[in-house]
């Protein structure tokens, strides 16, 4: 019996760090990248680069997980926090 998947993401990305990304649901998620001035790139203005979009990533599903250690060790009798 294996895990089942309660939800599926698609996108589509074009142009590389320097192009634009969609989700494939309609557009939730729809950026432009630009790789930054500091890094050669062409900086362009309400752009993104795909380590700012992965650490956004990381930090929503990694924040949520962390809260829910935090509570399930509170309600654990004897559990130290």
């Amino acid at each position: 019996m294996g895990i089942q998947p309660l939800f599926t993401a698609t996108a589509t990305a074009t142009g590389g760090r320097n192009g634009h990304s969609r989700a494939e649901d309609g557009g939730s998620v729809s950026v432009d990248f630009s790789l930054p001035k500091s890094m050669g790139g062409p900086g362009r203005p309400n752009a993104t680069d795909p380590e700012h979009l992965f650490a956004a990533g990381y930090a929503a599903c990694f924040g949520v997980l962390w809260i829910t250690w935090r509570l399930s060790r509170s309600r654990t009798p004897g559990a130290r926090s």
